[in-house]
């Protein structure tokens, strides 16, 4: 019977257990001597899975409190991360004569807290406490007079961040201290990283440089961020109205700005081409979580982990960057050190690793503002050191463009006496032996001078310094005429040739270079006849899109001759190479052509291509596009004019300015060649001199000379009134682009390039002389 009874009493005190325990938790008792307190070792505890109770439910007694029994330390509960709602109840007794007092507690914007006080006297309703504004982190203010008791009550949930409780009761004179000691500190770094951003915004705006953008986006967006877990955006009313569901949103513009400053700073597309697409990848994912995330629970773990994957990522590529002996400077590299160091532990607590630390926050502002103040120092040497690279370049390109000039004149005025004198010997008696010596100086003269062509052709393109035109023209009237430069060849092999344009517009012309396209497909021709021993050629234009005012083109090659191997395919398009060593001692050739019509059709925002088997044949093909103009009726009356007769050219007073004696001798021979009268003069001066004294009807004036060079003895020549519609031809050795501008921008009226042929003379002679024939009967027809 008496160990019933036992059993019965031993089963009542466990019963009685919890409500022993729970009584245990002590009053807050507060005294002169308290200034500051953790709340939570007089705490209660009810957790709230629904989130659906209230105060009113909470008070009743149908829902017990108890202490909480997972507390790591005294005044700090860490719940980690739960959808949970929690309700702490805390018994007050305030026996100090102070009255104002203010309750503390620690998150960010997605923290819910609502504070309630609790007279002992039931009959009065329980007071619901305000959050203060313009306060770092979340502040309430409540009055207890002395000798009162009171039941405080809160509330609180994050489903967006690890939930970590420690509140405070504080009074006035310690909480006034503490805002002494933190809010200066929170100025200097804030107001410094804020400072920063404008300062990288202002640069991006001056020199538009996207890494400053990327910069300013990334202090702004991570200040918020921190600024947000510290509560420093509580301080601005702005935040907590508006701005309470960003979730993670500062994080995502943080990381999507990082990506962009190591996109940036390293240059991916050049230095690490195979890291662009998943960067790419990377950072749609990014935006993406951005704009998702909000709505989503954990999206500060979500924002953690993400970010701590891009980490280890941004280490792999700056290793590769590293391993291909690419170097970043020191400076940037010791930013980036310190601002992962410090910016490890706020992961890991983002992503609910480790406890919330309240002077790691303060160690995390302090060494973020060091290493943005580098980061940005280090953005404005980049920027000054492209700035000096790009002053480098823009010297070498003006290096290169001189040097272009000087060897264009210096390699075609010795090649002009060359081609001079074998035209000239061709208008003399020769026996049959000069005449086949002379032949084949003509033959070996063009070759070279071909090879000069090409060699700075190729030189222009690398330099940027060939322009293409856009004029209108006719494609067969360049089929016509690369006809009649290739048939010799394709007759002297016995191959067959086919010209296939199936574009035939009606009253339509192309517009685009005429003259670079007939040189690209000149080349390709060339190189089929070349390397064709047997059977046919063809040249075929298929237009795959027409359309009123634009129409794609694509202009294919075709030879049936000895191919070339997939292997060979990949170096074709190089200057200075061949299929292989032997295919340059068997049939010649530079190795240019193609390598120059393959940067032309890119001038042309097209691309060369071939496709070839091994004794089958090869077929070179390229698209372009071309706009489409309405042809245009010719309405020159020069055009329809009759060539001059041998009478009229004798009659005419050629002027030749040239500072090279061999020049003078070869050109004044070669004027008396076409029957025309010619002065020479060897500088600008005499050149003046000459107009001064003697009646002229053209002038050729040779561009490069010493003392006053040709442009500025035109614009003498010009100044004179009755010299004003005198006709001066350039006439110089510099091939390259910018030169006929030059010329027409100093008065000149045409451009002819040395070295020439009879032909090229007597036909720009006849032009400039029927032009003045027609001008003078013009004038002579008015009344």
């Amino acid at each position: 019977m008496l160990k019933d009874y036992r059993l019965y009493v031993l089963t009542l005190l466990l019963y009685c257990l919890p409500n022993t325990l729970y009584a245990l938790t002590p009053t807050l008792i507060l005294t002169d001597k308290i200034t500051s307190i953790a709340l939570m070792p007089y705490a209660d505890i009810l957790e709230d899975p629904t989130g659906q109770l209230t105060l009113k439910a909470v008070t009743s007694g149908t829902d017990d409190f108890h202490p909480p029994l997972n507390i790591k330390k005294p005044q700090a509960l860490d719940m980690g991360f739960t959808q949970s709602a929690f309700w702490f109840r805390i018994k007050i007794t305030n026996q100090s004569k102070k009255t104002d007092w203010y309750l503390l507690h620690a998150g960010g914007l997605s923290r819910q807290v609502q504070i309630y006080l609790q007279s002992d006297d039931i009959s009065q309703p329980a007071i619901e406490l305000a959050l203060m504004a313009h306060t770092r982190g979340m502040i309430s203010n409540f009055y207890s007079p002395e000798h009162h008791s009171h039941s405080l009550y809160f509330r609180i949930q994050d489903k967006q961040t690890p939930l970590f409780i420690s509140p405070n009761l504080t009074h006035v004179s310690s909480l006034l201290k503490w805002v002494m000691a933190d809010y200066p500190l929170y100025s200097f770094v804030l107001g410094g990283l804020l400072v920063l951003a404008l300062y990288n915004f202002i640069y991006f705006l001056y020199l538009r440089d996207r890494g400053f953008l990327a910069l300013s986006c990334f202090i702004v967006a991570f200040v918020l961020e921190i600024g947000n877990h510290a509560g420093v955006l509580f301080y601005y009313t702005f935040f907590p109205e508006y701005l309470r569901s960003v979730g993670s949103l500062f994080a995502f513009i943080a990381i999507i700005s990082a990506m962009s400053l190591l996109y940036h700073w390293l240059n991916i597309p050049k230095n690490l081409p195979q890291w662009k697409t998943p960067l790419i990848v990377a950072f749609v994912i990014s935006v993406g979580l951005a704009i998702v995330t909000p709505f989503f629970p954990y999206s500060v773990a979500i924002a953690g982990l993400w970010a701590s994957y891009l980490l280890l990522v941004g280490l792999i590529i700056i290793i590769n960057f590293y391993q291909k002996g690419l170097r970043l400077p020191l400076s940037m590299v010791l930013a980036i050190l310190v601002f992962c160091i410090s910016i490890i532990p706020s992961l890991l607590r983002g992503a609910g690793f480790i406890s919330d630390i309240g002077l790691l926050t303060n160690i995390t502002f302090l060494t973020l503002l060091i290493a943005l103040v580098l980061l940005s120092l280090t953005q404005a040497e980049q920027v000054r050191h492209k700035a000096q690279q790009a002053e480098r370049i823009a010297a070498i390109s003006r290096s290169k463009d001189e040097f272009l000039t000087t060897m264009s004149h210096e390699l075609r005025t010795p090649m002009n006496a060359v081609v001079g004198a074998g035209n000239l010997l061709k208008l003399t008696a020769l026996s049959a032996d000069q005449q086949a010596l002379v032949s084949r100086l003509n033959i070996s003269s063009q070759h070279m001078l071909s090879l000069i062509n090409d060699i700075l052709d190729l030189a222009r393109v690398d330099s940027n310094l060939l322009r293409m035109e856009s004029i209108p023209f006719s494609l067969d009237t360049i089929l016509q005429q690369l006809e009649q430069l290739v048939i010799g060849a394709i007759h002297k092999h016995h191959l067959q040739l086919t010209l296939n344009n199936q574009f035939n517009p009606i009253k339509k012309q192309l517009l685009g270079d005429p003259t670079r396209l007939q040189q690209i497909l000149l080349n390709l021709l060339s190189n089929a006849i070349k390397f064709t021993k047997e059977g046919s050629i063809s040249l075929t234009v298929i237009p795959e899109a027409v359309s009123d005012n634009r129409v794609t083109l694509r202009l294919e090659v075709r030879d049936s001759g000895i191919g070339i191997s997939a292997e060979q395919q990949q170096t074709l398009f190089k200057p200075f190479s061949q299929a292989d060593n032997s295919t340059s001692r068997e049939y010649g050739g530079s190795g240019l052509g193609l390598a120059i019509s393959h940067k032309l059709v890119q001038q042309m925002d097209g691309e060369l291509n071939v496709t070839s088997t091994l004794a089958q044949g090869s077929c070179f093909f390229f698209t372009l596009n071309f706009p489409l103009q309405e042809t245009l009726v010719e309405t020159n009356s020069t055009t329809a004019s009759p060539m001059l007769s041998k009478t009229a050219l004798t009659n005419l007073q050629i002027l030749l300015v040239d500072d090279d004696e061999m020049n003078r001798f070869f050109g004044a021979k070669l004027f008396k060649a076409i029957g025309v009268q010619v002065e020479t003069a060897d500088s600008g001066e005499q050149a003046i001199l000459c107009l001064q004294t003697q009646r002229f009807d053209l002038v050729f004036m040779d561009v490069s000379m010493p003392g006053i060079d040709g442009y500025e003895t035109t614009r003498r020549i010009r100044a004179e009134d009755h010299f004003s519609d005198l006709p001066i031809i350039a006439l110089t050795a510099h091939a390259i682009a910018g030169i006929r501008e030059r010329c027409l921008a100093a008065g000149m009226d045409d451009y002819l390039t040395k070295p020439f042929d009879v032909e090229q003379l007597e036909k720009m002679v006849q032009q400039w002389m029927r032009k003045a024939v027609s001008e003078n009967q013009r004038l002579d027809s008015k009344p």
